[in-house]
């Protein structure tokens, strides 16, 4: 596994070190200061981050993509993927460094709003416990969404096409569950099971769910397996 520690440092580092990091970053702590200020730290409401927690898995659904869309694909275009897995390292260890690295970069960039919930611990009493779940849960949704822009990184010969491609499944994912009502009590439950964000809201109430906890972790492997499997082959062809 050491060989996946040295491809997770490489991968995480690229991610400090280029401008789009940066830009990243500055616009997800921008636009969730400014939902801070706007809804949640206001005389009168409740303290709680909640709202905040909600609309950050909102930004998670274009931010993952855009971290994980060149993991792969990016790689093959430079010709330096050939010479990753003609090392001594297996390919669920790579895929798996890859997810780590960029699962590193979003707890850092979950870790630049812990400033609002100080100040909610100044100027009120939120609960502990509710604020653990919620990052909780902004956690497992942002690995379900990072393995699946793998998984759209090793599809594909590009990242637009992976960014999007992660992008409009979710999407989907999302609206189909909206009109579920009107596709049949069988598949509706299906939309409903497989839909992230509302099992999301649980944990932003403070409801740790051990199902949600499935979901999200068989999710996230699941999405994580393909990939291997799918980089596996393209190798051995």
């Amino acid at each position: 596994m050491s060989g996946g520690w040295t491809i997770a440092g490489r991968d995480l580092r690229s991610l400090f070190l280029t401008p789009a990091g940066y830009v990243v970053a500055a616009l997800f702590v921008l636009i969730s200061g400014i939902v801070f200020i706007r809804q949640v730290f206001l005389p009168g409401q409740p303290a709680s981050m909640s709202t905040l927690l909600d609309f950050d898995a909102l930004l998670l659904l274009f931010i993952c993509p855009a971290l994980t869309m060149r993991s792969i694909c990016e790689e093959k275009r430079r010709g330096t993927w050939e010479l990753l897995v003609a090392a001594p390292t297996n390919m669920g260890t790579i895929i798996l460094a890859k997810f780590l690295a960029s699962l590193g970069f979003l707890v850092v960039l979950l870790a630049l709003t812990f400033p609002c919930v100080m100040l909610l611990e100044l100027y009120g009493r939120p609960d502990p416990g509710e604020i653990f779940s919620g990052y909780l849960g902004v956690v497992f949704m942002g690995c379900l969404y990072l393995s699946s822009g793998i998984l759209a990184s090793a599809i594909s010969g590009s990242q637009t096409i992976a960014f999007l491609l992660t992008v409009f499944f979710w999407i989907l994912v999302g609206l189909a569950r909206v009109g579920a009502t009107a596709l049949g009590p069988d598949l509706a439950d299906i939309l409903f099971a497989i839909e992230p964000y509302g099992r999301l809201q649980a944990f932003t109430t403070g409801l740790i769910d051990t199902a949600n906890i499935v979901y999200f972790v068989v999710g996230t492997a699941l999405f994580l397996l393909v990939a291997m499997a799918i980089a596996e082959f393209g190798r051995r062809r």
